[in-house]
């Protein structure tokens, strides 16, 4: 499952609430993108000068840095790959080595945590910058409309890891929200910032909802014909609402 972006733009998903999580699991949508929380004060050398890196342990991505990690959490740090992308040319093709896709038994592909995540860790989705009319109507299926007429086209874009992002179904809760001020458009590339409310377990589903909220993830799946369901499974668990049902054990 790829994440498509016709049913909703970047000033609609900012404005987007949801359900807070349960003390297990991830925050809720509007919670991760309202408080991102101050800078930490941890910094790296780099070329004998001194990089502020975020509470996760990335460069912000005013530094031009990629922000990749390693499964150790070690920042990549290498100088960005193309304007209005925060990863190097390397993790361009290959996407964030704390991240991982993996095939789901129903939702085709879909994005989980290859280390354990901690609270604010971010994620971009990026991808080729296009006018309207610009995007095939297969492409248009996964665009993401960041307004004034542009969207970002990630189809070829291998490393643009947030496309496989899962829809959180009925009772869950995305996992994902929109990270303030984080749009960048470069030349040929533009990218859009999310980020982790809350600490994200290694294998947990990085989920992002199609839409503002639940009644838009809805209609996407409605438009498509397809039926709205949970998307967490027992190898790769997903976020649950707080008055969720409790899972069936078996």
């Amino acid at each position: 499952s790829r994440l498509g972006g016709r049913c909703c733009t970047l000033q609609e998903r900012e404005r987007a609430t949801a359900l807070g999580p349960s003390r297990s699991a991830m925050p809720s949508k509007r919670q991760g993108a309202a408080k991102t929380g101050r800078a930490a004060s941890v910094r790296k050398t780099i070329g004998g000068g001194d990089l502020k890196l975020t509470k996760a342990g990335q460069p912000f991505i005013s530094s031009g840095r990629c922000m990749c990690t390693s499964l150790q959490g070690k920042p990549c740090l290498q100088p960005v790959g193309a304007p209005g992308v925060p990863y190097c040319r390397h993790h361009m093709q290959s996407g964030d080595p704390s991240l991982r896709v993996v095939k789901h038994p129903k939702a085709g592909k879909i994005l989980v945590a290859a280390r354990n995540l901690p609270k604010g860790y971010r994620i971009s989705l990026w991808g080729v910058l296009k006018r309207k009319r610009d995007v095939s109507e297969k492409a248009m299926e996964w665009a993401f409309d960041i307004t004034g007429g542009w969207f970002l086209d990630p189809t070829r874009c291998p490393g643009s890891l947030v496309q496989f992002c899962p829809c959180p179904g009925p009772n869950e809760v995305a996992a994902l929200a929109v990270a303030p001020n984080s749009m960048c458009k470069g030349g040929k590339y533009g990218s859009w910032g999310f980020i982790l409310g809350h600490p994200l377990p290694k294998g947990w589903q990085a989920t992002l909802q199609y839409g503002s909220n639940g009644k838009e993830s809805e209609q996407f799946f409605t438009e498509r014909g397809i039926e709205r369901l949970d998307v967490g499974t027992p190898s790769h668990p997903a976020i649950r609402r707080k008055d969720a049902p409790p899972l069936r054990t078996r």
